[in-house]
């Protein structure tokens, strides 16, 4: 079993991966406003 924090990756791995969620994550905050809207209040990102 490997533990997570063992695993680095690139920075052009981490981008490639940040590519590949963005449009899945914005069509959550889209659909999940109030929630979003919450979680930035909480998180004093507001």
């Amino acid at each position: 079993m490997t533990n997570s924090s063992n695993i680095q990756i690139s920075n052009e791995q981490a981008q490639q991966f940040a590519r590949a969620i963005y449009t899945d994550v914005v069509d959550y905050v889209k659909k999940h406003q109030e929630e979003y809207k919450e979680f930035l209040a909480k998180e004093n990102l507001n």
